[in-house]
């Protein structure tokens, strides 16, 4: 039997914005910065980026959620796999499924749904029948962000 290495993937988490969508206190800026930062792990060979999930699930009101966050990193960049991680009980599955079409259709089948929390199981499961993309279900809230 011959042994066959196969290479850990890269993965860069990055860094969350932490402003609004238009808020003056650098909305706009912080999500330039991460842009730039999965620009940056991209042309140094990472193999995907992890776009930081929100601390509490839904985004607060003028915050970017994590799937507009997604999309511009999507758009961004062209060859790094992109996950987006998916609070379940914070979304709704239809959404979430209208979102990952749109952004395949848009930047090529680099997205990647990571699901979860309470209920995580369930809706990648019905995620799965209305979108053929990848959709992982996280072991902890940990390996989210």
């Amino acid at each position: 039997m011959t042994a066959v290495s196969v290479p850990t993937p890269v993965v860069v988490a990055l860094d969350p914005v932490h402003h609004g969508l238009v808020d003056p206190v650098g909305g706009s800026r912080d999500l330039d910065a991460m842009l730039d930062e999965a620009r940056a792990a991209e042309r140094a060979g990472a193999d995907a980026v992890l776009v930081p999930a929100a601390s509490a699930g839904a985004p607060a009101p003028r915050h970017w959620p994590a799937t507009a966050q997604a999309l511009a990193v999507l758009l961004a960049t062209t060859s790094v796999q992109v996950v987006v991680p998916i609070r379940a009980r914070a979304w709704d599955v239809e959404a979430v499924a209208r979102f990952a079409a749109s952004a395949t259709g848009l930047a090529g089948d680099r997205l990647v749904v990571r699901v979860l929390g309470v209920g995580a199981t369930a809706f990648a499961t019905r995620l799965r029948a209305r979108w053929a993309g990848p959709v992982e279900v996280a072991a902890s809230e940990t390996v989210a962000a």
